[in-house]
């Protein structure tokens, strides 16, 4: 009776022992399929995925053709999907603190080295070299990095950004949506605003319209505006880089 029983077992473990090896083919399969066809989601058919990230080095200035204030931003947009994405627009809401006065800045420019090497001259007729804005296309898994001008999107008479002042600004970035209703159900949400404080130092409006351009010492707030900005205290407030021109407050026109 014992030797029955035990011979049941074994043979019992063994259909088990069966089963297994063969349920285990399919489950491998079915486990490269699922990796393959993520693989295919992550290389080809995820929709784009956009980050901003702002850095520290904001500039104020005027133009004079107009006296319009100018904020010199410098941005990065990663996409992180696998679809191409396009940028419309991206807008800089300012405020600012001390008076309470705010005012919509809108991505006008795009500029390179020679523009900070350049000077605007009324009398001469001389132009900073800068490129209208245009929309970006942003690769799949690639990235844009560019100096943006954002110049009034309205009442360009007004000003905001006054001297020995403290200003709040809110980046948003403006995406293309899909074609198709399944674009717009699998898009990705845009990338939250960035959000920055800065302290404006004391200028004279004739010394910025003669060409100088001045750096906002500025504090980031949203996670995603630098990324090194964890390396160190993210609530240290750091000043931009020291432009070779004049001092703000020495003479010039007012």
């Amino acid at each position: 009776m014992s030797s029955s029983g035990s011979a049941g077992a074994s043979h019992a473990g063994d259909k088990t022992m069966h089963k297994v090896r063969g349920w285990l083919p399919t489950v491998i399969s079915g486990m490269a399929l699922l990796g393959s066809a993520l693989s295919l989601w992550e290389t080809t058919f995820k929709q784009a995925e956009m980050q901003l990230h702002v850095s520290d080095n904001i500039y104020y200035t005027r133009d004079p053709y107009g006296s319009f204030e100018v904020l010199i931003v410098p941005v990065t947009i990663a996409n992180g999907g696998a679809r191409d994405g396009t940028v419309l627009s991206l807008a800089l809401d300012v405020k600012n603190s001390t008076n309470g006065q705010s005012k919509r800045f809108k991505s006008t420019y795009m500029a390179k080295a020679q523009y900070f090497g350049g000077r605007d001259d009324v009398n001469t007729n001389q132009r900073r070299p800068k490129l209208p804005f245009a929309p970006l296309s942003v690769a799949g898994h690639g990235a844009f990095t560019g100096t943006l001008l954002f110049y009034p999107a309205d009442a360009p008479e007004k000003t905001v950004v006054d001297s020995d002042s403290k200003v709040e600004m809110t980046l948003t970035v403006e995406l293309l949506s899909g074609t198709s209703w399944l674009d717009r159900l699998i898009a990705a949400s845009p990338p939250p605003p960035a959000t920055l404080e800065a302290e404006v130092s004391n200028y004279v409006v004739g010394v910025l319209i003669s060409g100088y351009i001045m750096p906002l010492k500025v504090k980031l707030h949203a996670p995603s505006a630098s990324a090194a900005q964890t390396l160190g205290d993210p609530a240290q407030t750091r000043t931009g880089p020291a432009v070779p021109t004049p001092s703000p407050t020495s003479g010039g026109r007012s």
